[in-house]
């Protein structure tokens, strides 16, 4: 086998409502529907007893999907899943904004400064840990040797 690109990126969410305000209006992407939900249809795939349900995204030229738990959980995604998280990129010049806007929004966790660019961590509405990284213009900055 060789995988030729990313399909999607699959994302768990406790509330797609709930996630959609957050994915659309807090990080700009573009909707393009719901799909699942319904038991009659013979693709659906029912888990304990619930027709899954997933929102769709464009996020540029790829394609990310929130997939609905069967049953919300409350978690602690750093003490759970240590540094695992979903990374996206964004325009240099928005760097200043969205660290503003993700500690309003109460979902900032650090931020990195690095030869490729800057970098917030921070969570979405449903506590996953996300990386929104800014591209330094003209690619990597030399690194310091001493």
């Amino acid at each position: 086998m060789k995988l030729t690109k990313v399909y999607h990126m699959g994302i768990p969410v406790d509330n797609l409502d709930r996630a959609k305000e957050f994915y659309t209006n807090v990080l700009g992407m573009d909707y393009l529907g719901r799909v699942g939900g319904n038991p009659n249809n013979p693709d659906s795939f029912p888990v304990h007893g619930v027709a899954q349900k997933l929102d769709r995204y464009s996020c540029g030229s790829d394609d990310v999907v929130l997939f609905e738990r069967p049953r919300p959980i409350e978690r602690d995604s750093l003490d759970e899943d240590g540094i695992f998280h979903q990374a996206f990129d964004m325009a240099w010049e928005d760097y200043d904004d969205a660290l503003k806007q993700a500690k309003a929004l109460g979902k900032f966790h650090r931020s990195v400064e690095r030869d490729s660019g800057n970098t917030i961590y921070m969570f979405d509405s449903e506590g996953n840990y996300l990386e929104l990284h800014f591209p330094r213009p003209g690619g990597r900055r030399a690194r310091q040797t001493n």
